[in-house]
């Protein structure tokens, strides 16, 4: 049996070894790495550093540093996507799908940045400065989105769209291939924004798109004036809407349109102001399918002019209410 001497060394020793751990993983702790100061680089990795004060909230100053950290990353991207890149290049040529595409691109989300991840985290001597490092992998980022962009090209080869259905029928159809279209661009366009090429098109691809196209530009409209006294603004809104890129017609339309539009004319130092709002009801084969009111203002030095101008707005509105009656198939 040890002496008592003998153990006193012993656990004096034990003591020291355990202390001088301790002191060795504190300075490990505290030395700054060099990430703090200098960003990592990487052929496959994007990497981003933020910092935070911490101002008596440790937990929330950590939360900032994270977010601040994944903001760097997404600067480090350097990218900047607008998702209505394609509409603003059409808007010169309007047409039926024009009006489509704008409303399926405000209602399917963007592709957002996913995956980055809180790789390390310090916390500065004085413990008033809080640091984290952000990574992504835009390789593996860019390799899903282009197996996501061929599932897509995928299911759009083989859509049946067969342009003897009813016309209910294959307007349903071809809009749900628009919006495969349009998640196929919103792909493309995170690829751009990881900074990869985009996926081309295969042509049976683009021939389904193209056929959904042509059959939704062949939608027709007639419109019935709710009086004989609304003829000429009958006239007028036949007119701005086959502007629009909407087919108008008299006789076997697809969709009746039965409207009203209450105008309001007034004259004030010269200008004349025209402020009028539309009632409009959208009929299949005598079946009411929608309902659709617009108000809208427009001014200019001569009477007719202001009426005219009221007219074009009124009609930009009803092209895009006609159009979320396509997709949707209500109000």
């Amino acid at each position: 049996m040890a002496s008592k001497p003998l153990l006193a060394i012993i656990i004096a020793a034990t003591l020291l070894t355990g202390c001088q751990s301790n002191s060795a993983s504190q300075v490990k702790q505290s030395a700054t790495p060099q990430w703090v100061s200098v960003t990592p680089a990487s052929s496959y990795m994007v990497y981003g550093v933020g910092s935070a004060q911490n101002t008596g909230d440790l937990q929330q100053a950590k939360l900032a540093a994270q977010e601040s950290a994944r903001l760097a990353l997404a600067k480090q991207l350097n990218v900047t996507i607008s998702a209505n890149t394609t509409i603003s290049q059409q808007a010169d040529n309007k047409s039926m799908t024009f009006h489509i595409d704008e409303y399926i691109q405000s209602q399917v989300p963007n592709i957002q940045l996913q995956g980055v991840k809180i790789e390390d985290e310090y916390i500065s001597a004085d413990n008033k400065t809080l640091y984290a490092l952000a990574a992504f992998n835009r390789t593996e980022a860019v390799m899903q989105t282009e197996l996501s962009i061929n599932a897509i090209d995928d299911e759009i080869s083989h859509f049946q769209l067969s342009p003897t259905q009813s016309k209910s029928l294959a307007m349903k159809s071809a809009v749900a291939l628009k919006e495969l279209g349009v998640k196929r661009d919103k792909y493309n366009n995170y690829l751009q924004m990881l900074q990869a090429a985009h996926v081309s098109m295969p042509n049976p691809v683009r021939t389904k798109l193209e056929l959904a196209d042509a059959l939704l530009n062949d939608i027709s409209f007639s419109i019935n004036a709710d009086s004989n006294k609304h003829l000429k603004v009958r006239d007028m809104l036949a007119k701005a809407l086959t502007t629009q890129g909407i087919k108008v017609t008299h006789h076997n339309a697809d969709f009746d349109l039965s409207f009203r539009v209450d105008w309001q004319d007034m004259e004030k130092s010269g200008t004349y102001y025209s402020l009028a709002e539309s009632y409009l009801v959208v009929k299949e084969q005598g079946e009411e399918k929608a309902h659709f009111n617009a108000k809208v203002k427009a001014a200019s030095s001569f009477k007719d002019t202001a009426k005219s101008n009221a007219m074009g707005k009124l009609a930009d509105k009803l092209g895009q209410q006609l159009a979320q009656f396509v997709v949707t198939g209500k109000s």
